[in-house]
């Protein structure tokens, strides 16, 4: 079993969506080199970063590096087309053509330059506003805090001037004056309170406000980091299972490969003794054919010396029967010869006639069953 690689760090939220990205263009364009040049236009124009051939081949993977290479330098080359600007009008020189088009071409990067200071300068203005507009809220608390102070000033002067009054019964026009005075500065005083708690209320609103949206945009953002971070854990969980279900699958492979080499070799083994086997019953089925063959070519032999034994015993019995045949003949004959030329005598069998005929006749029928 092989050691696991090291976990790599989690990615960015940014490389988490560049890779997504390139997933979708995956997706939508099979061909590798539309992928590539898809690719350098997504890292160029969205993500602002200078493609190189090796960072194309790090992120697709596809292909041989002199893919990534080639489509690079072409994509290059279609964007100094697409910036180069060209003076089609008929009658003019093609040197003027150029000349003009160079000229056109540098009041254009002139005039993005110019904005690119206008907007400069406007970013640093808006960025000084609001350090004035933060200065005079600071001013406007600090003008409140003075106000409530002389609020509170002014109450403790229209107290002591109510006692005066209850004290002092006899200096009652100078105490109204006072109290008329006092009352001016009061009212005055309460104005200018009133107008900053305005001022104030609307501070308060803006910062509100303000205060809301970026807590929205917090929000947002923290929403957006956590999905990211959550898929990079998916993404991570299913690197890992596909890494083991791998592991596993090699172990069972590896398994199964030795099961199969000893299944094998006892297969190879059988084998030979199932072929040494074979062999010595070959080897005693030709000794036997051998031994049988001969035993036929005996018997064969004896079988021919058997048929020649015979047909001369058969030509013998013929001739025999021959014989009887015509001894038969030429009895009746001898019959009507006298009795005293023949020396016969009564109840004695003929020996060379009927037991001739007899032997003759047991002899055939035995050769025949013996041919039988």
């Amino acid at each position: 079993m092989t050691a696991s690689p090291p976990d790599r760090p989690p990615p960015t939220p940014s490389d988490a969506a560049l890779q997504a990205d390139i997933a979708a263009l995956r997706a939508q364009f099979p061909e590798t080199r539309a992928l590539y040049r898809e690719v350098c236009a997504l890292l160029f124009f969205r993500y602002g970063i200078t493609p190189t051939a090796n960072k194309l081949y790090g992120l697709v993977r596809k292909g041989s590096m002199g893919t990534p290479t080639e489509v690079l330098a072409q994509f290059w080359q279609e964007l100094r087309g697409k910036m180069r600007v060209t003076i089609d009008h008929p009658g003019l020189p093609d040197a003027l053509k150029t000349i003009a088009a160079e000229a056109v071409q540098s009041i254009w990067q002139a005039s993005n330059e110019a904005a690119a200071g206008e907007l400069a300068a406007l970013r640093a203005e808006a960025r000084l506003q609001a350090s004035e507009a933060e200065a005079q809220r600071d001013q406007a608390r600090a003008a409140a805090v003075v106000a409530e102070q002389e609020t509170a000033a002014v109450q403790a002067e229209l107290d002591a001037a109510q006692r005066a009054r209850a004290a002092l019964q006899g200096e009652l026009e100078a105490e109204r004056q006072a109290h008329v005075a006092a009352q001016a500065r009061h009212e005055a005083g309460q104005r200018q309170i009133e107008a900053l708690e305005r001022q104030l209320g609307e501070l308060r609103t803006q910062f509100s406000t303000d205060l809301e949206r970026t807590r929205e945009q917090v929000a947002v953002a923290q929403e957006r980091a956590e999905a990211t971070e959550r898929r990079a854990l998916r993404e991570i969980d299913q690197e890992r299972t596909l890494r083991q279900k791998g592991e596993q699958a090699l172990a069972d492979l590896r398994t199964e490969l030795s099961a199969v080499q000893a299944r094998a070799q006892d297969a190879a083994v059988a084998g030979a003794e199932e072929r040494a086997r074979l062999l010595a019953e070959r080897d005693t089925l030709c000794r036997q054919s051998v031994e049988a063959q001969r035993a036929l070519a005996d018997g064969q032999a004896a079988q021919d010396s058997l048929r020649a034994e015979l047909k001369v015993a058969l030509l013998r019995a013929e001739r025999a029967q021959a014989e009887v045949t015509a001894t038969r003949r030429l009895v009746p004959a001898r019959r009507r010869v006298s009795a005293t030329r023949t020396k016969f005598k009564p109840g004695q069998p003929e020996r060379g006639v009927r037991g001739g005929g007899s032997l003759f006749s047991v002899h055939r029928v035995t050769v025949g069953q013996a041919l039988d």
